[in-house]
């Protein structure tokens, strides 16, 4: 479970955070970089099987690829955050989203630019970087600095091409009981987890409201593996979580084993 510090920071930071891909070279303080340390290695029990690293040198190197999933970053920072995933873990996906978005809303709220890369960056160069386990691999990673003033033509090139993948209304990714039968609070969580970010905007999830909870399940099929639904579902449902959290809506997220089912949120006053 998220703490309610945490929760009411990234409930602030989610309206404001948006995908920065062009920064200007400014140097990120070590005071801020030591507000994310903490971070790290995870804040939840559902972090398990992924952690982040902070990299500090060779960025343009990093960031070359070809536009991928999130976008490619035009004018990358001189620092980077690595997300890497623990495969042996049966959910290393969701946790890797998970973990890495609550460490994005983290940076947000302390004024720092962010944008979630998988397909455009070099694997070479981010495991020239990070020191990895033979059962690890980088599966996302962000720049982290500040927002240039102005923009690219790149920068452009990549909002005409998500500009055509709208995110869908929340009655059309809801189902389950009416909204006028929901706990107070759960309509907030769940339109936080609408704007989430994923691959494309394209929202590959998909949400089912009962008396006792909500169930998120996947939607689609993943873009290629460096974008796999079940990541975006991780941001999502740590979305869901830190408003649910910081609104008095208490409860916690259990995984389960279906195919598409991805986890159960289970209100704290649900009868068993």
């Amino acid at each position: 479970m998220i703490s309610g510090i945490l929760a009411s920071a990234w409930h602030e930071a989610i309206p404001r955070r948006h995908s920065t891909r062009n920064y200007d070279e400014r140097p990120v303080p070590d005071e801020l970089l030591n507000g994310l340390t903490p971070l790290l290695s995870g804040f939840a029990p559902l972090c398990e099987g992924a952690r982040a690293v902070i990299v500090a040198d060779g960025t343009p190197k990093i960031f070359t690829g070809i536009i991928g999933s999130f976008g490619k970053i035009t004018a990358p920072p001189p620092v980077a955050l690595a997300f890497v995933a623990d495969t042996s873990h049966p959910h290393y996906q969701v946790a890797t989203g998970y973990l890495g978005e609550g460490i994005i809303l983290q940076a947000t709220y302390l004024g720092l630019a962010t944008c979630w890369v998988s397909g455009g960056f070099s694997s070479a160069e981010a495991k020239s970087r990070v020191e990895l386990e033979p059962s690890e691999k980088v599966m996302a990673m962000t720049p982290l600095g500040f927002a240039a003033p102005d923009e690219t033509l790149g920068t452009k090139g990549i909002k005409a091409v998500t500009s055509a993948h709208k995110r869908k209304h929340l009655s059309s990714i809801v189902s389950g009981l009416p909204p006028k039968d929901w706990l107070p609070d759960c309509g907030e969580a769940l339109e936080a987890a609408r704007i989430a970010p994923s691959a494309m905007n394209r929202q590959p999830w998909r949400f089912d409201v009962d008396d006792k909870g909500v169930t998120i399940s996947t939607f689609g099929l993943d873009l290629f593996p460096r974008a796999p639904v079940k990541l975006d579902c991780g941001i999502a449902m740590l979305h869901f979580e830190a408003v649910a959290r910081a609104n008095g809506l208490h409860g916690q997220w259990r995984m389960t084993d279906g195919a598409s089912h991805v986890a159960e949120f289970i209100f704290a006053d649900a009868n068993p």
